[in-house]
């Protein structure tokens, strides 16, 4: 690890690396790729640019576009003008841009296609914020909450750097990593993470979704990281392999997990599943997951795979709190946590996190009562409910608002329940619903193979067996469906986590 992180000198930092260090990007179909140097030299251009169009610092200027090499451009340039950013999400999609300056006093919204030389209107107008010499508020985002409607917050400038710092400080990167990032970069943990790469010096593959598998294959990244939907999809491959040669090759990979030294594991593993290693490119030492709950089953299949799959709890409010790391990895747990982080347990189990420096100061535009409820104290009351083991690994064990009081009167943490639920080969996911007027719940099933006529049968035999086993709770009804949970329809929402209001209103009559 280098020198501490300063936001504000990023630029100098990638423009005087004389490394070999690069951003590979697709532009027309193929891949595009420039030195850091080059980087920060399109940076101080663009910088110039705003400059003659008007920009100040102070100034509030909009990003609404997909992820791309201009995208990262512009912002830096923003940093080093000193302005302040404002990255809309997809959610502003259809917003006119003149609707958004009016609300969020912009002095000028960039166009929504970023290229390294894209014309910029020389029209910044505006007012200037408040003097912030220091820099210290150098953007405004924007995030899903969890009730499903968007919060604004006012960024931290000690607060990133804090978080960048310890998240690195807990991954190692070394120089010839290659991060691959794939999610919107105005999801800020994206942004988070080029900050490491370009500051601590290792390579970024920045590209769109659509291009995610692609780029995995040709460009070989040694880090990944993305939400449970994404594993759970190789996963998926696997599970649709022929039933004797996944039971085969799972109990290969088992078996191979026995072999006494690490680098016999290891290419015993590769030779198992070589395709799944293949389409990964083939090259990946690192793997994190977090955003949303991810299946014990998932995590588990990815050791039998030989593939380093490690979990991760964070929140924009507070930054990284936690993570598990080769070494120190207890799976179903997301880690100790991270060098400079406190978490403590309300007496409810509420998860409150304590920093110098937190990633948000406040938010700006939230529902009432919002900020006082988590920012409280110089510290971050998170709405998750864990608990530690007695060696210190954090474990989720659910939401504040999501638990679900039964008929009977007792408090269910769903996402216990379903954990439980998702552990049985046949089903890609669950949910759990409540059932007014039952004491008991229902669980919405996804079957992993809705053609497989027989595995309806072992779900419910499986769902059974663990009501058996539970105390206090039992689901009574399970509703097999076809339609898996995704943004598109609106069963997840714009954070990918599961929308359980809409989920239970659209199952209700199922459920009973």
């Amino acid at each position: 690890m280098s020198a501490r992180i300063d936001l504000r000198d990023i630029v100098d930092r990638i423009r005087d690396r004389s490394a070999g260090n690069e951003v590979a990007t697709y532009e027309q179909g193929r891949v595009a790729r420039r030195s850091f140097a080059e980087l920060g030299q399109a940076v101080r251009t663009t910088a110039d640019r705003l400059r003659a169009a008007g920009v100040e610092p102070g100034m509030r200027v909009g990003i609404r576009a997909p992820n791309s090499y201009g995208w990262m451009v512009h912002e830096l340039a923003l940093i080093e003008l000193r302005a302040v950013s404002v990255a809309f999400t997809a959610d502003f999609a259809d917003t006119p841009a003149e609707q958004l300056c009016s609300k969020y006093d912009l002095a000028l919204m960039l166009p929504a296609k970023l290229g390294a030389d894209t014309a910029i209107p020389d029209t910044a107008t505006g007012p200037v914020g408040a003097p912030d010499p220091e820099f210290e508020r150098p953007g405004l985002i924007f995030s899903s909450g969890s009730a499903g409607g968007l919060k604004g917050m006012v960024l931290n400038r000690r607060g990133i750097e804090a978080s960048v710092e310890a998240f690195a400080g807990a991954m190692l990167p070394r120089h010839d990593d290659r991060l691959l990032l794939f999610l919107p970069m105005s999801n800020f943990q994206q942004r988070l993470m080029y900050y490491a790469a370009l500051w601590y010096g290792f390579d970024l593959i920045v590209v769109e979704p659509v291009h995610l598998f692609r780029a995995l294959k040709e460009l070989s990244p040694t880090i990944v990281i993305a939400p449970p939907a994404f594993y759970e999809a190789i996963e998926n491959r696997v599970a649709n392999l022929p039933v004797r040669a996944r039971r085969l090759a799972r109990a290969a990979g088992k078996a191979a997990g026995l072999l006494p030294a690490a680098p016999l594991r290891r290419r015993a593993r590769r030779a198992i599943f070589a395709k799944v290693h293949e389409a990964l490119g083939d090259n990946i030492r690192f793997m994190v997951t977090g955003m949303a709950p991810i299946k014990r089953g998932t995590l588990d299949l990815f050791q039998t795979m030989g593939l380093p799959l490690f979990e991760t709890y964070g929140l924009i409010e507070s930054g990284s709190v936690a993570l598990n790391v080769p070494g120190a990895n207890r799976i179903g747990s997301v880690g100790r946590p991270l060098a400079g982080v406190q978490v403590a347990l309300a007496d409810d189990g509420e998860i409150i996190v304590r920093r110098e420096h937190p990633i948000a100061v406040r938010y700006f535009e939230c529902a009432e009562g919002e900020n006082e409820r988590t920012f409280v104290d110089g510290a971050v009351a998170t709405g998750d409910i864990g608990r530690f083991d007695s060696d210190g690994f954090l474990y989720l064990v659910g939401r504040k608002k999501e638990v679900i009081v039964t008929g009977g009167g007792e408090k269910i943490h769903p996402a216990v329940i379903e954990a439980d639920i998702g552990a049985c080969p046949d089903i890609a996911c669950a949910v759990v619903i409540p059932r007014p007027s039952a004491s008991d719940l229902a669980a919405v099933v996804v079957p992993r193979d809705p053609a497989d006529v027989q595995a309806a049968q072992r779900i419910h035999q499986f769902v059974d067996r663990l009501n058996a086993q539970w105390r206090n709770v039992s689901v009574g009804r399970v509703v097999l469906t076809d339609q898996p949970f995704s943004l598109e329809n609106g069963f997840l929402r714009p954070n990918l986590k599961l929308d359980r209001t809409q989920i239970s209103k659209h199952f209700a009559a199922e459920a009973e």
